[in-house]
């Protein structure tokens, strides 16, 4: 029988599965300690699943960050690289047609030109041979990434400066809340769903429309306020 919130259960592991190689061994543990726990509970709710996909989240977010500034550069052309050595040359030859004019090889494959100019057999192996790609990119950024162990662990720590400064105003805008009883529940709303932005699954929440958020109510708390004072 499966879990009543097997979907979320689901989410959770890709979670897991999408953490990047150098986040530390206690946060994968931790990861599937909570996992095995709720899969293995019938009763667990939809909202702890939700909130132990947040903290995992939350706890990788720098080091997924890390991560990918160490290996973001110029992962395109490595990718494109990469999946021509394992495309056909008679198959290359058509795709080097359209990518040699400056579109990424990604692009294409999403484009509407890829399904009119090639077969469905030679699509199959230009997916193939990306996927195929991936795997090696993956490999040469965990190798990038470790042998840059100094920067990794720099930026780890930059950006858990930003994730703490970013919680801190999901923070701030949730205290907004108890300024206003008409206004609470819009408030507490945006500020959950900043809070479920850190879930690995989901778009992680940004500073700068925190700070939007946050102004947006501030302004109106004081328009409230002023008429409240002027219907007195």
């Amino acid at each position: 029988m499966s879990h009543p919130h097997q979907h979320f259960l689901d989410e959770y592991r890709i979670s897991i599965n999408k953490l990047v190689p150098l986040t530390p061994a206690d946060v994968r543990e931790e990861a599937e300690r909570l996992y095995a726990e709720l899969a293995g509970n019938e009763h667990a709710s939809e909202r702890q699943i939700q909130q132990a996909l947040v903290e995992i989240g939350k706890r990788e977010y720098p080091y997924r960050k890390a991560y990918a500034a160490l290996c973001a550069t110029d992962e395109e052309k490595r990718l494109e690289d990469a999946a021509f050595t394992k495309i056909d040359v008679s198959i290359a030859e058509k795709v080097r047609a359209v990518t040699s004019h400056g579109v990424h090889l990604s692009d294409y494959v999403n484009s509407k030109l890829f399904e009119s100019q090639l077969t469905a057999e030679e699509r199959y192996h230009v997916e193939q041979a990306i996927l195929g790609a991936h795997d090696v990119i993956n490999r040469q950024c965990d190798e990038r990434a470790a042998t840059r162990k100094e920067s990794f662990e720099t930026l780890v720590a930059e950006w858990s400066t930003k994730r703490d400064e970013i919680q801190r105003l999901i923070e701030e805008l949730r205290n907004m809340a108890t300024r206003s009883s008409g206004l609470a529940g819009e408030i507490i709303g945006a500020a959950d769903a900043f809070e479920e932005g850190w879930s690995i699954v989901s778009r992680d929440p940004e500073e700068r429309e925190v700070r939007e958020a946050l102004e947006s109510f501030a302004t109106q708390l004081e328009e409230q306020s002023s008429d409240d004072i002027l219907s007195l």
